[in-house]
């Protein structure tokens, strides 16, 4: 359900009222573009000083609300993307670990320090445990994700009634 005004009502002004014909609609070419119309008033913002294209519209709006379901989605697919990453290069950390001697190089110096051949690092951290930890890590950090999503959205709604909103400018090409 969208939130428009109560006076809100669409008009069909200006259209040819033949849908079978070849015309393309109301102010437009062959190609079915729109034409390019000049700023009308104070409303307009003037982005660049690109005026080659006339065909670029800019438009000025108001981010005024964040709908909180959306963001929650958003934030927690965000989240399992982070999480999946994480594992991920774990995983390709521990292999790279592997194939360089990282690990026989920390058995020696661990080694050196305590005084005995003995230890292994590789049966402290082994693969699995490494991506282990990764994956509680990764499913730990995805619901702080998420949980900050939606109370970003509820704060920015909040201070949203405050002050207004965000105006954004829009250009099309």
């Amino acid at each position: 359900m969208t939130n428009l005004p109560s006076n809100y009502a669409p008009t069909n002004a200006g259209r040819s009222g033949n849908p079978g014909s070849d015309y393309p609609g109301p102010n437009r070419g062959a190609t079915g573009n729109r034409p390019a119309k000049g700023p009308r008033g104070k409303g307009r913002l003037k982005f660049g000083a690109d005026n080659s294209n006339p065909n670029v519209k800019q438009v000025r709006l108001t981010l005024v609300f964040i709908d909180f379901w959306s963001a929650l989605k958003i934030s927690f697919l965000i989240g399992l993307a982070q999480a999946i990453v994480v594992i991920i290069a774990t995983f390709l950390l521990y292999l790279v670990f592997v194939q360089t001697g990282i690990f026989d190089r920390a058995n020696s110096v661990v080694g050196q320090v305590v005084g005995g051949n003995g230890f292994d690092v590789r049966s402290i951290v082994s693969m699995g445990q490494s991506v282990a930890f990764a994956a509680v890590a990764g499913v730990l950090n995805m619901v702080v994700i998420t949980i900050m999503g939606a109370v970003v959205a509820v704060i920015y709604n909040i201070i949203a009634r405050i002050v207004g909103g965000v105006k954004v400018g829009f250009e099309s090409d």
